[in-house]
């Protein structure tokens, strides 16, 4: 029974273990659970043991109340009304559910939670605040026992593994019982009750979706008897077994990854850099695990850190790479749908330099990380290690706003650190982090090392039709005009505005999108593909890639697609790429934050002026696995026919020649480029001088992503 527990009115991390002390004996002695906490994320799944399934087997019953963790367009589109809240419900807990399938160490503890959920151990509801203008952050939770005796807690504590483990966060437990504080238990009972049927008219309850629902019944068994109890990973007992045999030093623990020469060689420069610097190393070269390496040792016992990556990918990425690298580490995130950095004095405090309050790193995107709220909140100095990934994010205009933050040690990654087309951007990214650390690691001695494989390249020009070259000529002539109606600097060159970058976007696109690129991508794919490859076909948007599936489709062929707004599980269709191979049609499948290393192929049909997209793309093509000895990319290349009669496409040609020469001087068949630079000469084009001339090919300016 509850009664017969000695437990304590307040709690504290650090003075006393929660679990052994609190969750535990209560949860034994009950058996009935109500929790409502802040967020239900995949981290949940972890406290999915041994005494929850027994706690069922008894007949226990747990009732779960949470937000779901939206992300910013997810609350645009409540307020704009574009969608239902149970459908923004669903995405969300479908993006958790993604990650915890995907992660095969805890694959027992997920197919328990199914479980539990199937057999009606576990009822789940969903709140959110009127228009998502915030979220429920009431952490309340009531144990109740056969004779009705009921002890309710409430504090910061969240339903995960850092909430309750005194190894994670530091957290504060008030405990009330029904037969000492019945007034402050009956309160606790109301609020939770009115909350669950969606009595509170200040919150909004739905059910748990029904596509996430029987998405984790579908691996649910049919009795907790086909559970494994002794194949669960109890990560409240583990933690318990090795505290006493693990120091908070970060560097404690036997690395599982050792740093390669020229990751230790980057190191030891940017130290006599005075620990500033850029690492300009090619994609899948290693420069997370080679900042991972340098900020452990920053970090030390007591050290604090910020990292800041452009988007969401990224921000899951670097939190696995952390946990796997500094498992010591507290990890406070920012971005991606985590708002707890915006409690008062919470990111101050956190980053406080001081002995005695361990390792801590601040994980943010760049979009939060550059808000005034943000920087304003920091607590900077000599103390804080800023690293930022894909460096040259942080130049835009928008982004640069965090290069205020005052810090110590700072380290920037980056394949192609300048930004295209943006000295000022520029600048100001190596006015903050410090120059290239030399000598940069480059895509040949990224293939020498092993680190990437060789590859072919094999360029194909292609012409607009008369109708698309039409097009393209007066959208030349229109830009000239804007051109000369431009502001201009103080060196006389004309200031873009927004009118003409989305010109010259538009421009892009008509080559982007020329009809001759279908008909090559399919006669590539029947003329080379074979059975057990894996082809990647790159695409500029979803009209091309539904002409792309069409044609291949009428061949006989079973391609499948991939893009974030595809319907479906975009994820799921990844997955299955990466393990079975195949033909796959995309659009942005080998920007920052996708690994692929299982391509074999690629054909790109749609390809930016900017350079640093293309070398990012490449190098996502040639990442190394097992039985991967090397690649193909196959370029679609538009020239034109005639310059007199198609003037306006000599730039085009120019950038379009001049990532052809690139991606050649690189491959196995360097003589690959030949055909084009044959193109060229007969066009009466110079190829010394393509690389050498700036073109008006700025059509990535103020893009989506804020570049």
């Amino acid at each position: 029974m509850l009664r017969d527990l000695k437990l304590a009115e307040e709690y504290f991390t650090g003075e006393v273990d929660l679990v052994e002390a609190f969750y535990r004996p209560c949860l034994k002695s009950s058996v009935r659970y109500d929790r409502s906490v802040g967020f239900f994320r995949s981290s949940v799944f972890v406290l999915i043991g041994p005494d929850i399934i027994e706690f069922a087997q008894r007949g226990g019953k747990i009732r779960l109340v949470s937000s779901p963790c939206l992300t910013d367009e997810d609350i645009d589109a409540i307020a704009a009304g574009y969608k239902q809240k149970a459908e923004i419900a669903s995405d969300a807990l479908n993006r958790d559910i993604d990650l915890i399938f995907n992660n095969q160490d805890i694959k027992n503890n997920t197919e328990a939670l199914a479980t539990l959920i199937a057999l009606g151990a576990l009822e789940v509801k969903i709140v959110f605040l009127p228009e998502a203008t915030g979220e429920y952050h009431v952490k309340l939770g009531t144990f109740y026992d056969d004779t009705n005796n009921a002890v309710s807690f409430k504090g910061s504590i969240n339903e995960t593994w850092t909430g309750w483990h005194e190894r994670g966060n530091h957290e504060t437990l008030d405990v009330f019982c029904s037969w000492k504080e019945n007034q402050r238990v009956s309160n606790n009972q109301r609020h939770f009750e009115q909350l669950w049927n969606g009595q509170n008219k200040y919150l909004e309850v739905i059910n748990f979706p029904d596509v996430a629902m029987q998405r984790l019944k579908s691996i649910a068994k049919d009795s907790y008897q086909e559970l494994e109890l002794n194949e669960l990973v109890d990560y409240f007992r583990i933690g318990k077994q090795t505290i006493d045999k693990e120091s908070n030093d970060a560097t404690s623990s036997k690395p599982k990854r050792a740093p390669l020469p020229h990751q230790i060689k980057a190191i030891e420069a940017w130290k006599k850099q005075g620990k500033r610097g850029v690492f300009e190393h090619a994609t899948g070269s290693g420069k997370t695990f080679t900042a991972l390496t340098a900020l452990k040792e920053h970090l030390g016992k007591d050290g604090v850190a910020l990292v800041l990556v452009p988007d969401r990918l990224l921000h899951q990425q670097w939190t696995l790479e952390i946990q796997e690298e500094i498992p010591t580490a507290t990890i406070l995130k920012a971005g991606d749908g985590y708002n707890s950095w915006r409690k008062p004095k919470r990111l101050n405090m956190f980053t406080q330099p001081g002995q005695g309050l361990g390792i801590r790193v601040v994980l943010a995107t760049m979009p939060t990380a550059r808000l005034d709220e943000f920087s304003h909140g920091i607590c900077g100095g000599e103390h804080l290690m800023v690293v930022a990934d894909e460096v040259h994010e942080i130049g835009s205009k928008e982004n640069s706003k965090i290069l205020t933050i005052e810090a110590g040690p700072r380290l920037g990654l980056s394949a192609t650190p300048r930004r295209y087309g943006d000295p000022i951007g520029t600048q100001h990214i190596f006015e903050f982090f410090g120059d290239i650390v030399e000598p940069p690691f480059t895509l040949v001695d990224a293939i020498e090392s092993g680190r990437l494989v060789e590859y072919e390249y094999h360029p194909e020009p292609l012409h607009l039709t008369a109708e698309e070259s039409d097009d393209y000529e007066e959208a030349t002539k229109e830009i000239k005009r804007e051109f000369a109606r431009s502001k201009r600097d103080d060196n006389g060159k004309p200031v873009p505005s927004q009118r003409l970058q989305n010109m010259l976007i538009q421009r892009a696109r008509i080559a982007k999108k020329a009809s001759a690129k279908v008909p090559y991508a399919v006669k590539v794919i029947e003329q080379n593909y074979t059975e057990g490859e894996s082809w990647l076909i790159y695409c500029e948007d979803q009209d091309q890639l539904a002409e792309v599936m069409e044609a291949l489709k009428t061949k006989g062929l079973s391609p499948c697609e991939y893009h974030t707004s595809m319907k479906g599980d975009p994820a799921a269709s990844l997955d299955w790429f990466k393990k079975f191979g195949g033909i796959m049609v995309s659009i942005r499948c080998l920007d920052q934050g996708v690994d692929i290393p299982k391509i074999s192929h690629a054909i790109i049909l749609a390809s930016s002026q900017n350079p640093r997209q293309f070398i990012q793309r490449r190098g996502r093509v040639l990442r190394a696995c097992k039985g991967k000895y090397g690649a193909v990319i196959y370029d679609a290349v538009v020239v034109p026919l005639d310059l007199e009669l198609e003037p306006g496409q000599l730039s085009l040609m120019k950038s379009e020649l001049q990532r052809s020469i690139q991606f050649s001087d690189t491959a196995i068949n360097r003589s690959g480029a030949n055909k084009l630079i044959r193109v060229a000469i007969d066009l009466g084009i110079d190829p010394q001088e393509v690389g050498l001339v700036d073109t008006d090919g700025i059509e990535e300016v103020g893009d989506e992503n804020g570049q």
